[in-house]
């Protein structure tokens, strides 16, 4: 870790952040909820550095979160073949177990050390590697019960495209009760086809239309594996979705926030009107952000999100 906290660092809510970048604009309204109630925030980022950390840094810094750094190096610095759009949401490569690892066992002492009440992971929207990687390991370490419980939050902007959290939930194999089987919204293959790229064309990660052809390809690879997914017959993660709604004068530092943690000042007035029109989606206004709460008794759930980080696909028996 960059910053090795004393084991009397307490929290009360721990945010599992893959990139610098990702809490901010994944659950920018929950962190800043959280700290105007009082509460002790402490954001863990476990890939990478460069800028798009600093300007997340800079952030946490000015709001009084406290920030760990795990240092472990992003995909693109593990393996070459990650430059590339189509690998970065393919199978991983085997040196990756590893990898997620290494980061169990960290978040895992983490999580003991610091008693956090709330812990926030990714759910791993998009498919992109880290984000996979991240979300098994948090997976490994922490478990709802005893007085924590365990939120996934949807990773923007890729959950902004319909069908995008209901194909993840799917690859997760995630079990949800009969009152959510319909929260996530489903799409067809052509509607999906026409708006993956906006979250890596967003983030950076898909670049000109020879890329994005190539990505329609992977896009529709992931549709289809998650087609047999039956939302009560999971024997993944048991999850119940939590919208969290931002008030009318927590939405100026939240769009700020936002705005100041994108890739460019473009991305970012982008993503405030796609995150207006997903806050009507969720039945709010202006800015929602959407959580899934870790239900007890997920003992499957490793197994299920290790088959799909290293094979990429799931077999239609693990539906049914």
């Amino acid at each position: 870790m960059a910053r090795d906290p004393a084991p009397s660092d307490g929290c009360d809510s721990l945010y599992v952040s893959p990139h610098g970048d990702d809490v901010l604009l994944s659950c920018a309204a929950r962190l800043l909820s959280e700290l105007e109630r009082g509460l002790r925030v402490t954001v863990v980022t476990v890939f990478g550095g460069g800028p798009r950390h600093a300007r997340a840094d800079a952030a946490f810094d000015r709001l009084g979160v406290r920030r760990l750094a795990l240092g472990l190096p992003e995909a693109s610095e593990r393996q070459a073949s990650y430059a590339a759009f189509e690998a970065l949401t393919a199978p991983s490569h085997p040196d990756d177990d590893r990898v997620a690892d290494v980061a169990a066992v960290a978040l895992a002492d983490l999580g003991h050390r610091s008693h956090a009440g709330q812990v926030y992971v990714p759910l791993g929207v998009g498919g992109h590697v880290d984000h996979r990687l991240c979300h098994e390991a948090a997976l490994r370490s922490f478990e709802s019960g005893d007085g924590r419980n365990v939120f996934l939050y949807e990773d923007r902007p890729e959950a902004f495209v319909r069908g995008a959290v209901r194909m993840r939930l799917g690859h997760v194999g995630a079990r949800l009760p009969p009152g959510a089987v319909r929260a996530a919204d489903d799409t067809s293959l052509a509607a999906f086809l026409l708006r993956f790229h906006v979250g890596p064309s967003l983030r950076g990660d898909l670049k000109g239309w020879g890329e994005r052809a190539r990505g329609a390809r992977v896009a529709a690879r992931l549709w289809r594996e998650a087609r047999s997914w039956r939302p009560g017959k999971g024997f993944g993660p048991r999850l119940q979705p939590v919208v969290h709604p931002a008030n009318a004068a927590a939405l100026p530092a939240v769009r700020a926030l936002v705005a100041e943690s994108a890739a460019s000042a473009r991305a970012g007035r982008r993503m405030a009107v796609l995150a207006s029109r997903y806050a009507r989606r969720l039945g709010a206004s202006d800015h929602a952000e959407r959580l899934w709460l870790l239900l007890p008794g997920h003992a499957s759930s490793e197994r299920s999100s290790s088959a799909f980080h290293r094979s990429g696909s799931w077999s239609h028996s693990v539906f049914r």
